[in-house]
Parts: C-alpha cells; structure tokens; sequence
C-alpha cells in the first residue's frame, strides 16, 4: 500500500507539473531532467526541481516578457496581450508567400488583421506602426473571381492576399486622414514593397 501511494503521489504531482508547463501560459526556462520509473520513490531533490519549475512558470517570468523557442527572453519582441509580435518589422520588402515562409521557418507566423489592429491600438508607437507609412503583410485571402458557383474549382481565382497600414501622406498624398487601410487585392508571389513582421 506505501508503495502504491508512493507511485501514485509522482504521477499525480509530475502530472500537474507538466500540465502547467503545457498550458501555454508562460514559458518555462528549462527542461525539467529528472527521469522516472515504475516504483521510483520521490526524493527531496525530484520534489525541489518540480517546484522551482512550476514557480518559474507561475511567477518568475513577467507577464511583459516574450520568449524564443529555447526559452530565453526574447529582446526582440513586444508582448500585445497574448502575442508576441516583432518590434521591428523586417527591412527588406518581399512577397506575401515569402514573408509567410520566412515567419513559418521561424516558427512563427503573419498576424491575422485583428491582431494587427490590437498591436497598432495598444502599443502601435512601440512597434513603430504609428509612424512607418507602409503596409504590412497581414494572414488574409480573397480570390478574384467574379462567379458563384458551388462546384469545387468553378469559379475559384488567383490567390489574393492581405496587406494593412495607417492612410498616412506616404501612401494617400494629402488625403490622408489616419484611418487604417486594409486590402486582400495583391497578388500572392508579387513584390508590391510591402514589409511584414512575424507573431507567435
């Protein structure tokens, strides 16, 4: 029966543990290395090691901080709520589909329009969308067709993509008025000069 009880308490507690490192809601800074068997009995030091872990990820990582995927702090992100979204957008102009590969290689991806939205509104001087005057890649697509049809590929067209930006004079002369500018008109492997930046 001790023993039992025993085998029961480390699954039970390395269980929570490893759901808590999972949920996603903060980003541990390390594996945790033990290693167990049936019929291991916890020691003071697998019970250390599984605490300092849960409190790594409960309280030692600012809600602030973004991580890479290794764990370490990763200077170049904001945190915009749950996303951790590029500071700086890349230099270097590029199609739709490459900025899409070069965030999926990175393990990260194009920000949706509603996120954009999100970054720019909370903390768009930050991220320098307040003041960059271009578009940037965003996750959308439309098609250019004109038919309604329900048969598959009837009436499918060329792959349209997303792309938003502040009406800024740089891209609307003097009619710029401030308002955020929002397209699924560019072609997919086109360069229209616009820059992106990648979330995860």
């Amino acid at each position: 029966m001790s023993s039992n009880k025993k085998r029961f308490s480390a699954g039970w507690i390395l269980g929570i543990s490893l759901g808590l490192a999972s949920s996603g809601a903060a980003y541990a800074t390390g594996p945790i290395t033990d290693t167990f068997a049936t019929g291991t009995t916890l020691t003071a030091t697998h019970m250390n090691n599984l605490k300092n872990a849960v409190n790594d990820l409960q309280g030692n990582v600012p809600s602030t901080s973004c991580r890479t995927n290794a764990g370490a702090v990763d200077a170049g992100a904001t945190r915009v709520g749950p996303l951790c979204v590029e500071t700086a957008r890349k230099v270097t102009a590029a199609t739709w589909i490459a900025a899409v590969t070069a965030c999926n290689t990175a393990g990260k991806r194009l920000m949706t329009p509603g996120e954009y939205i999100a970054a720019k509104t909370q903390a768009g001087a930050a991220l320098g969308m307040n003041t960059n005057n271009e578009f940037e890649w965003v996750d959308a697509a439309s098609s250019n067709h004109t038919a309604n049809n329900t048969v598959p590929g009837a009436g499918s067209g060329r792959l349209m993509v997303g792309y938003m930006g502040p009406a800024t004079a740089a891209i609307m002369g003097s009619g710029a008025d401030g308002d955020i500018m929002f397209g699924t008109n560019a072609d997919y492997d086109v360069d229209y000069g616009i820059f992106y930046r990648c979330v995860r």
